[in-house]
């Protein structure tokens, strides 16, 4: 393979709102935190909403 190919094969697949959001991987909490902070038109990957619903929740409250 050249190594075009592998820098594509690395990248995870992106999943829309609705997917995360009915996904089992995520417990009811989590995906309450998700529907408050993800947008309907982007995809994100596993990675990154773990990275919202953390960050999220590590927010100082006023």
């Amino acid at each position: 393979m050249e190594k075009k190919e592998w820098q594509g094969a690395e990248q995870e697949a992106g999943f829309s709102k609705q997917q995360l959001l009915a996904a089992k991987r995520y417990r009811p909490a989590q995906k309450d935190v998700l529907s408050a902070v993800l947008n309907e038109q982007d995809s994100y990957t596993h990675e990154q909403a773990l990275s919202r619903i953390t960050a999220y929740l590590k927010k100082e409250v006023m």
